[in-house]
């Protein structure tokens, strides 16, 4: 990060810059928004609640803005320690920024989740914009009640309609973001699109995956980490991938008859690393078992750190 940052002071122009917290409950898009918004595929997504565990930061750099998204974990209830773990990565994602992003999705009145949040924010001194996700799949009477209904909460600057799946909006978006941030130094390189590395980025394509094809108490269970990455002579990225599970029995699912479930995992995943990397990929895969992972506060931060 020093390095990156001391390259970024060299490289640095006058722009808008500012950090952005992303926030909203569970699978409301916020993910699909800042890939699409960055035009590149950076943060995992899938139909399932809780997906992203960790605080990333994009970085959207344009002619007249750097804004550093920071995606956080969906509010939720937590029940076990990971998700306390994760709620606790979500509020931590309020530290130090210059404007707020909260999505919700069209539905119309203000849920109880939702208000218990805003409760929270009474004294915060920090501008809110609302972004109502998902319009493409309502009525356009639900859209508006719903911009009624959080408008009437006073705290949101602004409040706009999109759609992160079909990019309604999104110019819009930015747009509005860049006049709330002040003038400055950037703070990373143009080039600079996450300051993740590419360790954890893989890691979470892989883990995608595995949301994606299984189910129940599988994914949740679930935790990725790179063992090795290197580049062969020939030009190919070698990289082999630990998934670590609680329980042998979700080995097995992981595995699958004949190995037929890890080997579609491991292809699916190839594809995006291919692409994130921008070059061929041999991908290996092993499974191993660390009995109850999710309960022990050690093990979870091992785990879900982004390096090896």
């Amino acid at each position: 990060m020093k390095a990156a940052e001391t390259q970024a002071s060299k490289d640095s122009k006058k722009r808008r810059t500012g950090f952005v917290a992303v926030l909203g409950q569970t699978n409301v898009g916020k993910s699909t928004f800042l890939n699409s918004a960055m035009g590149q595929k950076l943060l995992i997504t899938s139909n399932k609640p809780q997906t992203t565990r960790n605080r990333i930061r994009c970085v959207l750099t344009t002619d007249t803005a750097q804004i550093v998204f920071v995606d956080t974990p969906g509010l939720h209830k937590p029940g076990d320690a990971l998700s306390r773990h994760i709620l606790r990565e979500a509020k931590r994602g309020l530290r130090g920024m210059d404007l707020l992003v909260y999505m919700v999705e069209p539905w119309g009145a203000v849920p109880k989740l939702d208000q218990l949040v805003f409760d929270e924010w009474e004294d915060l001194d920090v501008p809110i914009i609302l972004l109502v996700n998902k319009i493409d799949s309502v009525k356009a009477n639900e859209v508006a009640e719903t911009l009624i209904a959080y408008e009437k909460t006073g705290l949101f600057a602004e409040l706009i309609p999109v759609s992160a799946m079909k990019y309604q909006g999104l110019d819009d978006v930015v747009e509005t973001i860049s006049k709330y941030l002040s003038p400055g130094l950037t703070l990373f390189p143009d080039e600079q699109k996450s300051d993740q590395t590419e360790d954890f980025l893989i890691g979470e394509l892989i883990r995608e995956k595995i949301f994606r094809l299984t189910h129940r108490e599988v994914p949740y269970s679930t935790a990725v980490r790179l063992k090795w990455l290197s580049q062969r002579d020939d030009g190919i990225v070698e990289i082999k991938a630990e998934i670590v599970v609680e329980r042998e029995s979700q080995k097995g699912i992981l595995i699958g008859k004949g190995g037929k479930m890890i080997k579609k995992i491991g292809s699916l995943a190839r594809t995006d690393i291919e692409n994130l990397l921008g070059q061929r990929v041999f991908l290996e895969t092993i499974v191993k078992v660390r009995a109850n992972w999710t309960h022990d506060s050690d093990q979870i931060q091992q785990l879900t750190q982004s390096t090896r």
